[in-house]
């Protein structure tokens, strides 16, 4: 259906305008807008509309305002998709359902574009993550640190920035999975079926084996879906 449209307040406006300018100038992290004296006369836009659109995309994590500075254009980071992820989980009734099978899809491609361009370095360092979560069976806290840094090292040996935000913004949904499957205190043969599988696709990986890592990772899902049961 139709609808009138809606002209756009100054404020939007200038938000497009900002956001136009960043692009096509080409700025980067850390670089600086013009100030609002010379904004507002070039725009011909009132100081306080300038403000207001540095507060719209200042909470859109676009730029970061300062008092005494200019505005300066924000490094990308996963804190929105983060916020996203965590409130999702919060009030949706299939939300860990959902999470899940998310999960799942990325971690699979993690695995196969790790195989295909990880560093022997990046691999070796999720070998000694791995080897270090044997160290920490008995320790949950340690235990679900070095099994996000595992799951986080994967990604970043896919090479794809990309990839490592979308895992970043899980992260914090990840760890309450993991530490709602060992709230329930496992046994010891249950930690260490859990290990052995994180184990066994550490050596997927290192022999670039992309079946039996994924296969691997979907019997590590198997290992952790028994912990919440």
């Amino acid at each position: 259906m139709l609808k009138p449209i809606k002209s756009l307040t100054l404020v939007e406006q200038t938000n497009d305008q900002l956001l136009s300018f960043i692009a096509e100038q080409s700025l980067q992290a850390g670089d600086s807008l013009p100030s609002i004296a010379h904004l507002s006369e070039t725009l011909g836009a009132s100081r306080a509309v300038i403000r207001e659109s540095f507060r719209n995309l200042e909470a859109r994590g676009i730029i970061e305002v300062a008092n005494g500075r200019r505005a300066r254009i924000k490094p990308v980071t996963c804190e929105p998709l983060m916020d996203y992820f965590t409130r999702f989980i919060q009030v949706e009734d299939r939300a860990q359902e959902e999470f899940t099978e998310i999960r799942i899809a990325l971690e699979l491609q993690c695995i196969k574009l790790a195989v295909d361009r990880g560093t022997d370095n990046q691999l070796a360092e999720i070998q000694n993550t791995v080897s270090q979560m044997r160290r920490y069976l008995a320790f949950q806290d340690r235990f679900v640190a070095l099994d996000m840094q595992f799951h986080l090292q994967i990604a970043r040996a896919t090479q794809n920035t990309m990839m490592v935000y979308l895992l970043e913004s899980l992260r914090d949904a990840i760890k309450g999975c993991i530490e709602q499957g060992l709230s329930a205190r496992p046994d010891p043969q249950q930690m260490e079926s859990v290990q052995v599988v994180h184990e066994r696709l550490v050596d997927a990986l290192l022999a670039r084996d992309c079946e039996k890592a994924q296969k691997a990772l979907l019997a590590h899902f198997y290992e952790t879906s028994k912990l919440h049961v």
